[in-house]
């Protein structure tokens, strides 16, 4: 355990180092480096740098939607998706991996300032394809210590995301802390931090708390044959993969600004550039429904009523008055989609609520987004946790089973 702690430790050194070195021939836009919004706030959780311009600046944009991609595509593609061949996944990842990383990276370049004497001497064209190749590399690069923190460390892709939101946490206590306390200024403060206990506790609510359905073993009889359930958590798909749905978010703005560069007199792509930003209340009303239907796909595809239908089937089990087989794979995705609707509905009333009390605010959305920041902040430590006290109990067993193979105690 100490050893997957240490690398978790030296990669998270290896990314913040990463974050602050630039690409070559950038000028970083020091507006959009001061510019603490809605938008930039949540986009930086996933390691979008802004105006920062550093190699890492897709940040896991690309690689996280291209695993939420590559799962829907193979679920798909296969009656279980949890039946497709790794090596065909992995090839399906890494292919939409690379396709969104290139569409990212045109989308950023085509904003980007570069240094005059650099520009004068390689031409434009030449500096947008050097600085395509450089934040091409730093985002697989980047990828490459997610997947040995996956294997080797703690928290997986959630170490990266811990980092940001601690970063983006403190930038906004620090412009914060300078500001002078009026009236309403002192009213925006409470009302956010009351908001963010409560944000927190509710998390832990439903990160923590089960459904239980009874199922009856028909190869135990005794008084443990009644005792037996089916747990579904009470969010089915937990907080944390709601970033997966930000990178989502990000790569199709990313698109809808890429495809109006080329077609500026396009009135759909101008209307879809100008309204779906989240700091407007139609882009919150887009990000919410983009937000349902994904948390609807993923926790059916996560969760897979029919696989554990089947399981139950073949295992000659059954849940308490359903027949086994069509009627109890009808009857679980019911309870799934309940659920899902359930915790989702509750979720976006906590990520909305303050998006949209922000706007009341101005020049404080950045205020209103920390309870959002706090509810993936509270997800990702309570899945560490679990993942700390797994693998701390996995490491026990594997110490008892060298003894006894020794012979010892």
């Amino acid at each position: 355990m100490k050893k997957r702690i240490i690398i978790s430790l030296l990669i998270a050194t290896i990314y913040i180092l990463g974050k602050n070195i630039p690409v070559a021939f950038v000028i970083a836009d020091s507006h959009q480096l001061n510019l603490l919004n809605m938008k930039s706030i949540v986009e930086s959780m996933i390691g979008d740098d802004g105006g920062n311009a550093s190699i890492f600046l897709l940040g896991l944009s690309p690689w996280m939607s291209a695993m939420i991609l590559a799962r829907i595509i193979g679920f798909f593609m296969d009656e279980k998706s949890n039946k497709v061949a790794p090596h065909r996944m992995r090839i399906i990842t890494n292919t939409l991996m690379i396709g969104f990383t290139l569409i990212q990276a045109i989308s950023k370049v085509r904003t980007m300032k570069f240094d005059p004497s650099a520009l004068n001497s390689y031409g434009r064209l030449g500096l947008s394809l050097f600085v395509i190749c450089e934040i091409f590399a730093g985002s697989l690069f980047l990828v490459w210590l997610v997947e040995k923190n996956m294997k080797l460390g703690i928290g997986g892709p959630s170490l990266i995301i811990l980092i940001n939101i601690i970063i983006n946490i403190s930038m906004v206590i620090g412009k914060y802390s300078s500001h002078t306390f009026n009236h309403v200024g002192i009213m925006a403060y409470v009302i956010v931090f009351f908001y963010i206990l409560m944000t927190v506790a509710v998390t832990i609510i439903l990160t923590q708390s089960e459904v239980r359905i009874p199922v009856y073993k028909s190869s135990i009889h005794n008084e443990y044959a009644s005792s037996n359930y089916l747990l579904f958590k009470l969010n089915p798909l937990g907080t944390l993969p709601s970033m997966y749905i930000v990178s989502i978010y990000a790569l199709l703005i990313s698109l809808f600004h890429t495809f109006h560069e080329l077609y500026k007199e396009n009135k759909i792509l101008s209307m879809l550039v100008k309204y779906c930003d989240i700091e407007h209340l139609s882009g919150v009303l887009f990000f919410i429904s983009l937000f349902f239907l994904f948390s609807i796909i993923l926790s059916f595809i996560i969760v897979d009523p029919k696989d554990i239908a089947d399981n139950l089937l073949k295992n000659g089990d059954c849940i308490e008055n359903v027949r086994p087989g069509k009627q109890t794979k009808n009857y679980l995705n019911m309870v799934l989609l309940v659920l899902t609707v359930i915790s989702n509905i509750i979720i976006m009333i906590i990520m909305v609520t303050p998006l949209l009390v922000g706007f009341s605010f101005k020049g404080k959305t950045d205020l209103f987004s920390m309870p959002l920041t706090f509810m993936i902040l509270t997800s990702i430590v309570l899945n560490v946790k679990e993942e700390f006290k797994t693998r701390l109990l996995g490491n026990i067993y594997e110490k008892r089973l060298i003894h006894l193979e020794r012979g010892e105690k």
